[in-house]
């Protein structure tokens, strides 16, 4: 377990340079006192109530105890990722949170437009002169409402955006690789129980993985599905790359028990410009993981591209021994970088990027 004070000395580290957007309606009585502010922006939304929004420093801004985000896990999110000045991927960022939503039916206060502004504007707040890189969480909540589950009976949605930093893994990790365990009791859900390619709030199942492998001193926990197969990470998609037969062949599972991640789709992308032949495997075990020449990794917007050094104790390629990871992390990197997927703070034309 992490020592609670050092966590917290990094959280006030951290702090410092936060920032927050925050909107939501505005309803004596009920909104919290910092939507309060003389300063901050002011409309009046679809539902007639009036809107404030505005950005906060951390520790001034805050949510509504009565927010069913907070009470129920009811409220969507995204991660995105800024490097060099530049949000990476963030129209098709923001197309994912609006997708959730509409999936959950909470309605957006803004349009795709104005959320990608804001999203532009914050970061720009929480970057200094010498700021390059950063982490965005978007959230959208159902809102204010009673204390019972029920959505019909809350008022109007709130959104909040926190621009921080993110670091999941220590830096040395990404050429040595992590350890990764497996979660053998908890399984992954499918549509069927909570859709995996709605990112909502509701990650209590990736939480109970983690609870079961948290003394096996592993980074990160695989999930299986009901029938035993291959998933995903608690936090990120995993590929296993394989040289055979003359052939580069690239396995990911099949996305029914995983997120179909945006930098999934980058290594994807990647792997069919250097000519890999892939494979969507919905049968993959544990043991295809396994071995000297089996390079494993896993992706996702905060960790980038993380090597597996091991899986249960049990070794894959080592670090010396990766060269089709080493294609595909320059190559994604290129990708991800490129002007159509990274849009510049500094000189960007946001309408035009949009297109």
């Amino acid at each position: 377990m992490m020592n609670a004070k050092l966590v917290a000395a990094e959280l006030q580290r951290t702090a410092a340079k936060t920032r927050v957007f925050l909107s939501m309606p505005y309803i004596q009585g009920l909104t919290p006192q910092c939507m309060e502010r003389p300063d901050l922006h002011a409309f009046t939304d679809s539902q007639g109530f009036e809107r404030r929004d505005g950005i906060f420093k951390l520790h001034e801004a805050g949510l509504s105890p009565l927010d069913h985000g907070n009470l129920y896990g009811d409220a969507v999110f995204e991660g995105i990722r800024i490097d060099n000045r530049r949000i990476l991927m963030l129209k098709e960022h923001v197309d994912r949170w609006i997708h959730s939503a509409q999936r959950l039916e909470i309605p957006f206060p803004y349009s795709r437009a104005q959320l990608c502004d804001i999203l532009v504007q914050l970061t720009k707040a929480a970057l200094d002169a010498k700021g390059t890189s950063g982490y965005l969480r978007p959230v959208l909540t159902r809102g204010m409402g009673n204390l019972g589950v029920n959505p019909a009976k809350c008022i109007a949605p709130s959104l909040y955006i926190v621009a921080s930093s993110i670091t999941l893994y220590p830096p040395e990790r990404y050429q040595q690789g992590i350890d990764v365990t497996i979660a053998r009791h908890i399984r992954r859900n499918d549509a069927r129980f909570l859709d995996p390619n709605i990112k909502t709030n509701n990650y209590l199942n990736n939480v109970f993985a983690l609870l079961e492998t948290r003394h096996s001193g592993a980074l990160e926990t695989l999930m299986l599905t009901h029938d035993g197969y291959v998933a995903e990470a608690t936090a990120d998609n995993l590929f296993v790359a394989e040289h055979i037969e003359d052939k580069n062949i690239l396995k990911v599972p099949a996305p029914q028990y995983a997120l179909v991640g945006l930098t999934r789709q980058l290594v994807l992308n990647a792997a069919q410009k250097l000519g890999f032949h892939i494979i969507e495997d919905a049968h993959m075990l544990p043991t295809d993981l396994i071995g000297p020449t089996r390079e494993v990794f896993i992706t996702g917007t905060a960790c980038g591209l993380m090597p597996v050094l091991s899986i249960d104790g049990l070794p894959t390629a080592p670090p010396d021994k990766r060269p089709l990871i080493q294609q595909l992390s320059q190559t994604m990197t290129s990708l991800a970088l490129l002007e159509q997927n990274a849009f510049d703070i500094d000189s960007g034309n946001l309408e035009h990027y949009l297109l």
